[in-house]
C-alpha cells in the first residue's frame, strides 16, 4: 500500500507533495494533464497578496511572500541550482466605493491585528499616492509600496515545487482517478482543484470560467501595483510593455476556454478608461480564459480532514487563490497530517465540516 496518495499536481498538490515529502513520507502525486493546459494556476495572474477580510487568508498571504523570497534556497536542487519565480514586488491597491466601505474598515480591523502592513486612504487622497487614478466614486482605498505584495511567473513556481518535490523522493505520475474508492494508501489528498466534484459528490467546488485580456496603452505605467477596482470588479496590472486586465463576469458550466470577448468592450474597457483616463487609448492585443475551483458556498477554501473517510483530506476551492496559498496549504496539511494538528497558521476554519452545515464564512475580496 502506498504511503501517501495526492490526486491532482497542479500548485496545490505539488506544495503538498513537497513539504510532505520534506517530512519524509513517501508521496505519489497523480495527475490527468501533466501539461497543465486547463489547470487554475497557469491561466492565473500570478498574484499574491494579504489585502483579504478574513485573518486566515491574510496570514496565509503573508506566508506566502515570506516562502517565495526563499525560493532560491528552499526549493533548488542539483539540477536548478537558482529556482526564481521572476517576482515583481509591485504592491496592490484594492479600491472601494461608499457601498463596500464599511466592510472593508471591518477588514482593516483584521489587517491591524495581523501586523498586515497595509496602508489605507481616503479615496480624494488617491491622486496624491497614484496620480493617474480618477478617484471618482472611491471612498476608501488600501495599497501596500513596500514590496510585500506582487505577482511572480506560474509556470515558474510551479516548477521549483515539483523539481524539488520529487528530488525529496515525491513520484508524479499521469493517471485519471475517476473516484476516491479507486485509491489505496495510508493517507489520500483530493488537491483536483475544479474536478473537486468528480471525487467527492458532497464538495461544492466547481470550475468558474474567468477572462483575461492583454492591452496595449501608449502611456505605460511599470511601477503600477496589481489593482482591483471594487466599484466595478474589473482589475489590473502591468506585464512587460502592456497589461492584463480582468473581466469582472466569471460563467458557470463552460466547458470551453474561448475568452469573453465582448466582456472588453461591454465592461472591461469602460471601466478601466474610468478609472484611468490615459487607457482611453487603449488596444486590445489578446487574452485568455482560465477556471476558478471556486466553492459555490462562500468563495473560501476547504481545507482538512474528510469526517466520512478514516484517510482522505482536502485541498480545494482556492477561489482565484490557489497560487498565493500554496505554500501555506501544503505546510499546513502537512502539519495535520504528520502531527494530527496545526501546528503554524490554525486551518480549522476552512474545514469542509462548515461546508457540509452549510455555514458560510465569507471572503468576499475575489479579484
Amino acid at each position: 500500500m502506498d504511503d501517501v496518495i495526492i490526486v491532482g499536481g497542479g500548485i496545490i498538490g505539488a506544495s503538498t507533495a513537497y513539504f510532505l515529502s520534506k517530512e519524509g513520507r513517501k508521496v505519489k502525486v497523480i495527475e490527468r494533464d501533466p501539461s497543465y493546459k486547463k489547470a487554475s494556476f497557469p491561466l492565473s495572474l500570478g498574484g499574491f497578496r494579504r489585502q483579504f477580510f478574513q485573518k486566515e487568508n491574510i496570514l496565509l498571504g503573508k506566508f506566502a511572500r515570506e516562502f517565495i523570497f526563499q525560493i532560491p534556497d528552499l526549493l533548488k536542487t542539483e539540477k536548478n541550482p537558482n529556482p526564481t519565480a521572476s517576482m515583481v514586488p509591485n504592491g496592490y491597491l484594492l479600491m472601494f466605493g461608499l457601498e463596500h466601505a464599511e466592510e472593508q474598515y471591518r477588514a482593516l480591523e483584521n489587517h491591524k491585528a495581523c501586523e498586515a502592513g497595509t496602508k489605507n486612504i481616503k479615496g480624494t487622497e488617491l491622486s496624491k499616492v497614484f496620480p493617474y487614478i480618477n478617484n471618482q466614486g472611491i471612498e476608501t482605498a488600501t495599497y501596500t509600496d513596500n514590496k510585500i505584495e506582487g505577482w511572480i511567473d506560474p509556470f515558474m513556481f510551479h516548477n521549483a515545487f515539483k523539481s524539488k518535490a520529487k528530488e525529496l523522493g515525491a513520484e508524479f505520475i499521469k493517471g485519471d482517478v475517476k473516484s476516491i474508492s479507486e485509491i489505496k494508501a495510508k493517507v489520500i489528498i483530493s488537491a483536483a482543484g475544479c474536478w473537486t466534484n468528480e471525487l467527492l459528490k458532497d464538495v461544492p467546488v466547481f470550475p468558474q470560467k474567468h477572462t483575461v485580456f492583454r492591452v496595449k496603452c501608449p502611456k505605460h505605467y511599470p511601477e503600477m501595483p496589481l489593482t482591483g477596482d471594487l466599484t466595478t470588479g474589473v482589475y489590473w496590472r502591468p506585464e512587460g510593455k502592456e497589461y492584463l486586465a480582468g473581466s469582472p463576469i466569471s460563467k458557470w458550466n463552460c466547458e470551453d476556454l474561448e475568452p469573453e470577448w465582448n466582456d472588453f468592450e461591454e465592461l472591461v474597457w469602460p471601466a478601466l478608461a474610468k478609472r484611468i483616463p490615459a487607457f482611453e487609448e487603449l488596444k486590445l492585443t489578446g487574452g485568455w480564459a482560465g477556471y476558478y475551483d471556486t466553492n459555490k458556498l462562500d468563495n473560501n477554501a476547504i481545507v482538512g480532514k474528510h469526517p466520512a473517510y478514516e484517510n482522505v483530506y482536502l485541498a480545494t476551492g482556492f477561489t482565484g487563490r490557489g497560487l498565493m496559498q500554496s505554500p501555506g496549504i501544503g505546510r499546513g496539511l502537512t502539519e495535520l497530517i504528520t502531527t494530527g494538528s496545526y501546528q503554524t497558521i490554525d486551518l480549522s476554519c476552512f474545514g469542509i465540516e462548515r461546508v457540509l452545515n452549510k455555514q458560510e464564512r465569507v471572503e468576499p475580496y475575489v479579484l
